[in-house]
């Protein structure tokens, strides 16, 4: 069975996800709808939102090297935009999850 697990993955210095995110963003409905991704979204190396640090995620997976694995596939990690080696990651109980909604997911 599954863990839930909470995934931070960080980007490497330097790099700017801007030309490659609207196929990462693409992506997403998939990886939501196929159960695998619980939620995702950036985070930001200031409030203002103006500066992306990196990914977070709740991933579906059975170990860590899965969770590497699952991020392999997206475009952040073949374009070089993520630090796979920064990737922490640790299984986690949700005791509350509210919807947030997105083209293309089924909530």
């Amino acid at each position: 069975m599954s863990t839930e697990w909470n995934v931070i993955v960080y980007d490497k210095p330097g790099t700017d996800r801007t030309a490659v995110r609207p196929a990462h963003v693409a992506a997403i409905p998939a990886a939501v709808n196929s159960g695998v991704v619980k939620s995702v979204g950036a985070i930001y190396q200031d409030q203002s939102k103006t500066k992306f640090a990196g990914s977070a995620f709740h991933l579906m997976a059975d170990s860590r090297e899965d969770i590497i694995e699952f991020l392999k596939k997206d475009i952040y990690a073949k374009e070089g935009i993520w630090d796979l080696d920064s990737v922490v990651a640790h299984p986690i109980g949700v005791a509350c999850r509210l919807g947030k909604a997105m083209p293309g997911v089924n909530l």
